[in-house]
Protein backbone atom coordinates (compact mmCIF):
# COMPACT_ATOMS: atom_id res chain seq x y z
CA UNK A 1 0.00 0.00 0.00
CA UNK A 2 2.84 2.35 0.83
CA UNK A 3 4.51 1.57 -2.49
CA UNK A 4 1.34 2.43 -4.44
CA UNK A 5 0.95 5.63 -2.44
CA UNK A 6 4.54 6.66 -3.14
CA UNK A 7 4.19 6.00 -6.85
CA UNK A 8 0.89 7.88 -7.13
CA UNK A 9 2.15 10.83 -5.11
CA UNK A 10 5.35 10.98 -7.13
CA UNK A 11 3.52 10.98 -10.46
CA UNK A 12 1.10 13.67 -9.24
CA UNK A 13 3.94 15.83 -7.95
CA UNK A 14 5.79 15.48 -11.25
CA UNK A 15 2.68 16.47 -13.16
CA UNK A 16 2.27 19.60 -11.06
CA UNK A 17 5.97 20.45 -11.03
CA UNK A 18 6.51 20.13 -14.78
CA UNK A 19 3.57 22.34 -15.77
CA UNK A 20 4.82 25.79 -16.76
CA UNK A 21 3.53 28.63 -14.55
CA UNK A 22 0.98 31.00 -15.99
CA UNK A 23 1.27 34.76 -15.56
CA UNK A 24 -2.53 35.07 -15.41
CA UNK A 25 -2.63 33.32 -12.04
CA UNK A 26 -0.69 36.12 -10.39
CA UNK A 27 -2.90 38.82 -11.97
CA UNK A 28 -6.29 37.54 -10.84
CA UNK A 29 -7.86 38.40 -7.48
CA UNK A 30 -7.94 35.73 -4.79
CA UNK A 31 -11.17 33.89 -4.13
CA UNK A 32 -13.30 35.00 -1.19
CA UNK A 33 -13.64 32.83 1.93
CA UNK A 34 -17.34 32.23 1.39
CA UNK A 35 -16.98 31.03 -2.23
CA UNK A 36 -17.89 27.42 -2.83
CA UNK A 37 -15.11 24.95 -3.48
CA UNK A 38 -17.22 23.10 -6.02
CA UNK A 39 -18.54 25.51 -8.62
CA UNK A 40 -21.84 25.10 -10.50
CA UNK A 41 -19.89 24.01 -13.59
CA UNK A 42 -18.22 21.28 -11.54
CA UNK A 43 -21.61 20.11 -10.22
CA UNK A 44 -22.96 20.01 -13.76
CA UNK A 45 -20.00 17.92 -14.92
CA UNK A 46 -20.17 15.51 -11.97
CA UNK A 47 -23.93 14.96 -12.32
CA UNK A 48 -23.70 14.72 -16.12
CA UNK A 49 -20.94 12.13 -16.01
CA UNK A 50 -22.75 10.19 -13.29
CA UNK A 51 -25.91 9.98 -15.40
CA UNK A 52 -23.87 9.05 -18.46
CA UNK A 53 -22.06 6.24 -16.60
CA UNK A 54 -25.32 4.90 -15.12
CA UNK A 55 -26.85 4.73 -18.59
CA UNK A 56 -23.82 3.01 -20.15
CA UNK A 57 -23.45 0.51 -17.31
CA UNK A 58 -27.19 -0.20 -17.39
CA UNK A 59 -26.97 -0.91 -21.12
CA UNK A 60 -24.08 -3.31 -20.58
CA UNK A 61 -25.81 -5.09 -17.70
CA UNK A 62 -29.24 -5.51 -19.27
CA UNK A 63 -28.52 -5.64 -23.02
CA UNK A 64 -24.93 -6.92 -22.95
CA UNK A 65 -25.61 -10.63 -22.36
CA UNK A 66 -26.51 -12.23 -25.67
CA UNK A 67 -24.94 -9.34 -27.55
CA UNK A 68 -21.46 -9.10 -26.02
CA UNK A 69 -21.31 -12.49 -24.30
CA UNK A 70 -23.37 -15.59 -23.60
CA UNK A 71 -26.57 -15.22 -21.62
CA UNK A 72 -25.27 -16.70 -18.39
CA UNK A 73 -28.59 -16.95 -16.51
CA UNK A 74 -30.04 -19.33 -19.11
CA UNK A 75 -26.83 -21.35 -19.16
CA UNK A 76 -26.97 -21.75 -15.37
CA UNK A 77 -30.50 -23.15 -15.53
CA UNK A 78 -29.46 -26.01 -17.81
CA UNK A 79 -28.92 -29.42 -16.27
CA UNK A 80 -25.79 -31.43 -16.87
CA UNK A 81 -24.72 -34.81 -15.53
CA UNK A 82 -21.64 -33.45 -13.76
CA UNK A 83 -23.51 -30.39 -12.45
CA UNK A 84 -20.72 -28.06 -13.53
CA UNK A 85 -22.50 -25.91 -16.11
CA UNK A 86 -22.87 -22.86 -13.90
CA UNK A 87 -19.43 -23.10 -12.28
CA UNK A 88 -17.79 -21.29 -15.16
CA UNK A 89 -20.14 -18.32 -14.71
CA UNK A 90 -20.46 -17.96 -10.95
CA UNK A 91 -18.93 -20.69 -8.80
CA UNK A 92 -19.77 -19.01 -5.47
CA UNK A 93 -23.44 -18.71 -6.34
CA UNK A 94 -23.54 -22.29 -7.56
CA UNK A 95 -21.75 -23.73 -4.55
CA UNK A 96 -23.70 -21.86 -1.88
CA UNK A 97 -27.19 -22.28 -3.32
CA UNK A 98 -27.05 -25.60 -5.14
CA UNK A 99 -24.41 -27.71 -3.44
CA UNK A 100 -26.59 -29.02 -0.61
CA UNK A 101 -28.60 -32.19 -0.07
CA UNK A 102 -32.02 -30.70 -0.80
CA UNK A 103 -30.93 -29.12 -4.07
CA UNK A 104 -29.03 -32.19 -5.22
CA UNK A 105 -32.05 -34.40 -4.53
CA UNK A 106 -34.29 -31.98 -6.46
CA UNK A 107 -31.98 -32.00 -9.49
CA UNK A 108 -31.63 -35.79 -9.38
CA UNK A 109 -35.42 -36.15 -9.45
CA UNK A 110 -35.66 -33.58 -12.24
CA UNK A 111 -33.08 -35.48 -14.29
CA UNK A 112 -34.99 -38.73 -13.86
CA UNK A 113 -38.21 -37.17 -15.15
CA UNK A 114 -36.57 -35.73 -18.27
Amino acid sequence: MLWVNLIMDTLGALALATEPPSADILKRQPYAKHNAIITPVMWRNVIGHGVYQIIVIGLFIFWGPGWLCQVYWTECSKWSEDGKVCDMYNPFYNEVLYDNKISLKYWENKAKTV
